[in-house]
């Protein structure tokens, strides 16, 4: 028997380039990724319809056979915090266009790289033969598309705006970008297994209960932790891993345990928001909440139902009906001796996630929220959050108080279905054609429990 490698063709080379990042935006990303990667503190672009140039100062590419690995970890020996992993960030620029050259210099000798689809030409020579500092120079000439600089501007701020805060340098266009992030961090849980996580959580009154994720502090996506808290701010974990276009976090159990913790440490920190309803909008949220219980019992749906209650005492709340809790009385605990007590206090702070947590008979909470147009009317936030966006626009048309356009109910119906399909734990793996067709599923049968069809 041979044992023979994997080789890949220009086929699957293209399929990476031009499939893998869906948009011209992250062409740059993964081009400023490699500059910091190498060491440098400043990458220059400079962006136009004639060509597309990224400059930096750092080590330069070392030789051509690394370089034209992909899907192997070649900056494993780099320490601190590498953003690459696969080698696969290079075909991104074939996103820009069909040439792209790689002018480096390593400190030993120069380099001339052309890379296409199909193939990669390479010259040697000597030390400044084609960059006259050390680093490396990528050009793109006749680009196939090139995003509006102001667009660029506000990406490259997103994704690299703790970078930036914190001293590195990103020049577009010949304007140095800055950033309006906080870069102080603090310590704000530990996960199982002992890994610390850190970032930057406050109070402010226009958050809507987003954080923003980075991975070695490159910006991933905004995770919704809890809408009913004002804060905003960033937290940073090099223990998740991004999906290989590094446009969101791989679902697995680390993740599912960062965000426990992190909900647990919004919910410790900031007082739950008070949000009062009108009489009709109360018949409305139970009468929702009543058509989607009994759909979800109708699917065998259980989303799980545990919902952090802050420091423990705010009043238990579910469907916005204040509910008596009855404390059993129980024999009072033996108080520790000061050692035992000291090592339990330090235990509990470091290690170990605030408990508290309220059981939601029906699998699921529901949240009103203003969150604008940005977002759906109404939708599902896994594991357990049902979102109603009060300040879209569509929803506040389906709230209004006009009988001639039907039941409120009726009004939001394709919102509802809609969710409630996508509680399904499989709804995940569904193209749209089955995402449409599960929907007007839910939509039928709505409509059969209210007596409007015959289902």
């Amino acid at each position: 028997m041979v044992r023979l490698e994997h080789k890949a063709g220009p086929t699957i080379i293209r399929e990476l380039a031009l499939r893998l990042y869906p948009s011209p935006l992250e062409s740059f990303r993964e081009a400023i990724s490699n500059a910091f990667d190498e060491g440098s503190h400043k990458v220059e672009v400079t962006c136009s319809s004639r060509e597309v140039i990224v400059e930096d100062w750092g080590e330069g590419i070392k030789e051509v056979e690394t370089f034209r690995i992909y899907g192997q970890d070649t900056k494993a020996g780099l320490g601190g915090e590498i953003i690459g992993e696969k080698g696969l960030g290079k075909l991104a620029l074939l996103r820009l266009g069909v040439n792209v050259e790689f002018r480096t210099n390593n400190g030993k000798f120069g380099i001339d790289i052309f890379m296409r689809v199909e193939y990669i030409d390479a010259e040697h020579g000597a030390l400044d033969d084609f960059l006259d500092h050390k680093g490396t120079r990528v050009i793109v000439p006749d680009p196939d598309l090139v995003p509006p600089t102001d667009e660029l501007a506000d990406y490259l701020r997103k994704v690299f705006g703790l970078r930036i805060a914190s001293g590195l340098d990103v020049i577009l266009n010949g304007a140095k970008l800055t950033s309006k992030v906080d870069p102080k961090e603090e310590r704000l849980f530990r996960m199982k297994g002992g890994t610390d996580i850190f970032g930057n959580l406050k109070a402010d009154k226009s958050g809507k209960g987003y954080v923003d994720l980075y991975v070695k502090h490159v910006f991933i996506k905004s995770v919704l932790v809890d809408p009913e808290r004002d804060f905003k701010g960033w937290v940073n974990s090099n223990e998740l891993v991004p999906t290989t276009n590094r446009n969101d976090i791989l679902s697995n159990i680390t993740y599912v345990d960062f965000l426990d913790h992190l909900r647990e440490e919004v919910a410790h920190r900031f007082p739950r928001r008070e949000e009062e309803l009108d009489k009709l909008d109360t018949l409305l949220a139970n009468e929702l909440t009543r058509m989607m219980r009994s759909y979800l019992k109708h699917m065998g749906i259980t989303p799980r139902g545990d919902m952090p209650s802050g420091k423990g005492n705010e009043p238990y709340e579910l469907g916005r009906q204040k509910r008596e809790v009855t404390h059993r009385k129980t024999e009072k605990p033996r108080k520790p001796e000061p050692e035992e007590e000291k090592r339990l206090k330090a235990f509990m702070k470091t290690d170990k996630p605030i408990l508290r947590t309220r059981r939601l008979e029906f699998g699921f909470d529901e949240v009103r929220t203003p969150l604008g147009n940005d977002k759906p009317p109404m939708y599902f936030n896994p594991p357990n959050l049902v979102i109603h966006n009060t300040s879209n626009d569509l929803y506040r048309f389906a709230k209004k108080n006009k009988a001639s356009m039907g039941p409120k109910w009726l009004r939001i119906l394709p919102w509802l279905a809609r969710t409630c399909v996508c509680m399904n734990k499989d709804s995940s793996k569904w193209d749209m054609e089955r995402m449409n067709l599960e929907t007007d599923k839910a939509m039928r049968y709505f409509l059969a429990q209210k007596g409007e069809i015959t289902d």
